[in-house]
């Protein structure tokens, strides 16, 4: 997982990490074992995404798409593809 987030590092798609247990990137999506899908307004903004990850122990990543207003949270990270309109977290 850390190969992922350095090649995403290196072609400039990293964003800075909102908190400090967290490794984020813009215009990145990952690819796992989706946990849960929540589509409600309280959960389309990076912080709440996030929080909800991070409140959850089986969470290891999360990916907010701001086009489909989802946040997505993975057990695992398997992939990632480049995605506009889309920032994902991982745990650290």
């Amino acid at each position: 997982m850390k190969n992922l987030l350095t090649i995403a590092f290196i072609v400039g798609l990293s964003m800075p990490a909102l908190a400090n247990n967290f490794s984020v990137v813009e215009n990145v999506s990952f690819d796992g074992t989706i946990t849960v899908v929540k589509s409600s307004k309280k959960y389309r903004n990076v912080q709440a995404c996030q929080a909800y990850c991070d409140s959850r122990s089986s969470c290891a990543a999360f990916v907010l798409d701001l086009n489909a207003g989802t946040c997505t949270l993975l057990k695992n990270v398997k992939d990632q593809d480049a995605n506009e309109g889309v920032i994902s977290g991982t745990k650290s």
